[in-house]
């Protein structure tokens, strides 16, 4: 089972989709945004899980990130009025390990 998959085949990411979809999991996708970051999307409205106490949850998850590795406001502040937390903004080499440890926190959650 993949547990994310990048955005740069459109085939790929409809496949992805259709099985999260079909199984009731997770659903994750990077794409690049510039040379430095990377967008980590989630989707969860599959699921049972209440969308604003899991989007508050990982809301706080990404704050702590971006704390602890000094990421200028400026940078993910606009990820930060979504009315459900379900993209963030991703250091260029963190995108993996964040996208695989967010779908297991995620599946975990169910």
């Amino acid at each position: 089972m993949k547990k994310f998959i990048y955005t740069d085949n459109s085939k790929v990411v409809n496949v992805h989709w259709q099985n999260c979809q079909k199984n009731k999991i997770t659903y994750i996708t990077i794409k690049r945004i510039n040379k430095s970051y990377f967008e980590v999307f989630y989707d969860v409205t599959n699921t049972n899980l209440d969308l604003n106490i899991i989007s508050n949850e990982v809301k706080n998850i990404y704050l702590s990130y971006v704390k602890f590795l000094l990421i200028p406001y400026y940078e993910y502040e606009s990820y930060l009025s979504q009315n459900y937390f379900f993209s963030m903004l991703i250091k260029e080499g963190h995108e993996q390990f964040f996208a695989e440890k967010l779908f297991d926190y995620l599946m975990n959650e169910l």
